[in-house]
């Protein structure tokens, strides 16, 4: 209750503006929007308080869990956002669907193990990354993802140049599941090469890791440059390990195949005549 100026008598405030300023302040968006309807809903139906206690509170849940999934997935810095649903596993036979579905469970993020997707451009290794780092998220784990040249040449070095390596390297440490894509695609310096190394070895047992990688293992030293880091680096990596393999045909170029096949299909088809294989009266 408050007291005008002009008049000296009490202004009553509606119960409804305060209760939407409790519920702001409560940081209840979900309560303030719904309550009303709930209320209505809860009279028809004859529910009693708690009740619809009950139902505005698995509202609130269920809103502000999908805001923390799509804040998480913000956060990741996902390429684009990928789910498994669209991934053609019958077009990539050699990658074990089982693995895939079992790592969707997230346990062995928790288990802080690591993951590694080998296999030729284009059979589906970001994909596979991607759909992983959804489930991830969708089960409240913190992710980030980024390319390895990207991490090693935009993000360390310069964070090792602007002195500023040691909070960069505390954000990588602290996140559930970081994932490194492409790696093997551009070579490292040798200070490159001891900047990623100290990541992964920083995470060792601490965090779960997925790389994906064009290269099979013992052509890795042509990356780092060094068969010594090399060899500490896999041994960190490897152990605890899930490996998906992908050695069929790039998934794009197939697609690109089919689409030529369809086009080619489809101007012999134009170039027909419409009653071919009847006789004409051309002479």
């Amino acid at each position: 209750m408050i007291m005008s100026q002009e008049t000296s008598t009490p202004a009553i405030v509606a119960p409804q503006v305060l209760l939407n300023n409790h519920l702001k302040a409560l940081k209840l968006p979900t309560f303030a929007r719904e309550y009303e309807k709930v209320a209505m809903e809860s009279a028809q139906d004859r529910a009693d308080y708690p009740r619809y206690l009950l139902r505005l509170c698995e509202l609130e849940r269920i809103d502000r869990e999908r805001r923390n999934v799509e804040r998480r997935i913000q956060l990741a810095h996902f390429p684009q956002t990928k789910s498994f649903d669209t991934f053609d596993f019958a077009a990539q036979p050699s990658l074990n669907k089982a693995l895939v579905l079992e790592l969707m469970r997230c346990e062995w993020i928790e288990k802080r193990q690591n993951c590694i997707a080998l296999g030729p451009s284009g059979t589906g290794k970001t994909h596979t990354a991607l759909g992983l780092a959804l489930a991830a998220c969708q089960k409240g784990y913190s992710v980030a993802f980024t390319t390895a040249a990207a991490l090693v040449v935009h993000e360390l070095m310069e964070a090792r140049d602007e002195r500023r390596l040691r909070a960069l390297q505390k954000h990588l440490n602290t996140v559930k599941l970081l994932i490194v894509d492409e790696l093997g695609y551009v070579p490292f310096t040798a200070v490159g090469s001891e900047l990623l190394f100290e990541v992964f070895s920083q995470r060792y047992e601490r965090g779960a890791t997925l790389v994906t990688s064009n290269m099979p293992f013992d052509e890795w030293t042509s990356i780092f440059g060094s068969e010594r880091l090399t060899g500490a680096l896999l041994d960190r990596l490897t152990h605890h390990v899930h490996i998906l393999e992908m050695n069929g045909e790039s998934y794009r170029l197939a697609t690109s195949k089919k689409a030529q096949r369809r086009s080619a299909q489809g101007k012999n088809a134009s170039l027909k005549a419409p009653n071919e294989g009847e006789p004409t009266n051309e002479i």
